[in-house]
């Protein structure tokens, strides 16, 4: 079974494996690593390497951050531990200088950014350097990764078989899990950041709403829209995240203890599962309690009811997508643009101000129950209930993209609504190679507990 990172990739360890960050960090401060000298190697993989990932790269703003990161490093005086440690940005967080168009051609036209995202500014203050930006589905709008545009990222699951990458986060998914870097932002407004690392083998982290700025990112649904993490561990989440979050979300997160308690829903969740999933959740949940945590079976409504009214209303993310570009939304626009993701931008046509009204208020209350629910434990559940997917017969019949689309975002859509932090962990891998994923999700706004809990998960199930 092939690993899916390059192996010519200068940030693997002298066993063949990626670094996480905080070896990587001490190469470079111990100068067996040169910043410009990764930014030159790992140029040098892309343009010799799988397609597709970056839909631009920002060469000299690489190579300016990596000398100035070099030069910190050798008068030792480090930006922060991560200093000169290379990322790149999905194509909707803003960098300065560059177009920040989603890669869409919605946006085409629009001009260029006069100033960072605000996470990119924070990346940038610490010393990271910024390779390029990445390649996603046209406006964040779909699970599967597809781009017409600027070409799909083929999953490094498989080097004889085309498989999606998962979506919206194709590129930062693939970026990581190829090994050109150790971490990547993503965004998340029903799974785009735990659906892609659930295909690729990686840790995707969910933030609760507001808990990473948002200033500066292209905006799918405003209500539902996150910022999360992809990494390749737990360690890489956790050493990050504190300088990413913000005091005011902090200040409202549990206080709870760490949780001995995991409920494992019995809703929709564990409908339709591919077989290597069914299995990779069945050995996770036996490996979890022989480590002594209690397992709980639980059924909750607020699921059933969230698919429900998803069926009976529409979605918010349609709505407000049509009303938040809907200048831009002209014929011409439209026919230029990906119809699968037309397609579902055009369900808020059906959606009355009751639809809406009602997806709102049970929101609302499906938050303050399920944050009552889980006070004294976690959820989980597969990541996503299928393998991901050959790309050709997606791009070939829409119909069938639509129904992969819709089963793989199931699970984790339902976190979106109803605000629900979540982390994606690997936990094992089909015989064709494609991965499987454990979905953690907690209360809102309880993320510190929710990763220190995967955190403890993580060895447990993971099936390198």
């Amino acid at each position: 079974m092939i690993q899916p990172w390059d192996a010519a990739s200068p940030l693997l360890d002298e066993q063949g494996w990626p670094m996480g960050l905080r070896d990587i960090g001490a190469k470079l401060h111990g100068r067996e690593l040169r910043a410009v000298d990764l930014v030159e190697r790992l140029y040098a993989c892309i343009a010799a390497g799988a397609p597709h990932v970056f839909v631009s790269l920002t060469k000299e703003r690489a190579f300016a951050e990596a000398e100035a990161a070099d030069r910190r490093l050798d008068a030792s005086r480090p930006a922060s531990p991560f200093d000169g440690i290379p990322t790149a940005w999905k194509d909707l967080f803003a960098m300065a200088g560059e177009p920040n168009l989603a890669a869409s051609k919605l946006l085409e036209g629009m001009p260029s950014a006069e100033h960072d995202a605000a996470v990119v500014a924070t990346t940038a203050a610490l010393g990271f350097v910024s390779l390029g930006r990445l390649n996603m589905s046209e406006m964040a709008y779909s699970g599967m990764g597809l781009n017409p545009h600027f070409n799909t990222p083929a999953n490094p699951c498989s080097d004889s078989v085309a498989y999606v990458p998962g979506g919206s986060s194709s590129g930062s998914a693939v970026a990581v899990a190829r090994g050109w870097m150790p971490f990547a932002f993503g965004t998340d407004t029903g799974g785009s950041v735990r659906l892609p690392a659930a295909y690729n083998g990686l840790v995707g982290y969910k933030s609760s709403e507001g808990r990473y700025a948002r200033d500066g990112v292209v905006s799918l649904c405003s209500t539902l829209d996150t910022v999360g993490l992809l990494t390749r561990s737990m360690a890489d989440c956790l050493a990050l995240d504190p300088h990413f979050a913000q005091p005011w979300v902090e200040a409202t997160a549990s206080q709870s203890s760490q949780p001995h308690r995991f409920y494992c829903l019995q809703n929709q969740v564990l409908e339709e599962l591919a077989p290597a999933v069914a299995q990779a959740y069945q050995t996770s949940l036996r490996r979890i309690e022989a480590a002594g945590y209690v397992l709980e079976d639980i059924h909750l409504p607020e699921f059933d009811l969230a698919v429900q009214l998803s069926q009976d209303c529409g979605t918010l993310t349609a709505i407000e997508v049509s009303q938040t570009y809907a200048d831009r939304l002209t014929p011409e626009r439209l026919a230029a643009m990906d119809e699968r993701v037309v397609d579902r931008m055009q369900r808020a046509q059906t959606m009355s101000a009751r639809d809406v009204a009602r997806l709102h208020m049970a929101r609302h209350a499906g938050q303050k129950s399920l944050a009552r629910k889980l006070q004294d434990g976690l959820l989980l559940m597969p990541s996503v209930p299928s393998l991901a997917p050959e790309i050709a017969p997606l791009e070939a019949d829409k119909e069938l993209f639509h129904q992969q689309n819709v089963l793989a975002l199931r699970n984790t859509t339902i976190g979106n609504f109803y605000n629900l932090p979540g982390v994606s962990l690997p936990n094992g891998r089909a015989a064709d190679g494609r991965f499987t994923g454990l979905l953690v999700s907690a209360g809102p706004y309880d993320d510190r507990r929710l990763l220190n809990a995967a955190a403890a998960l993580e060895p447990l199930v993971r099936q390198d």
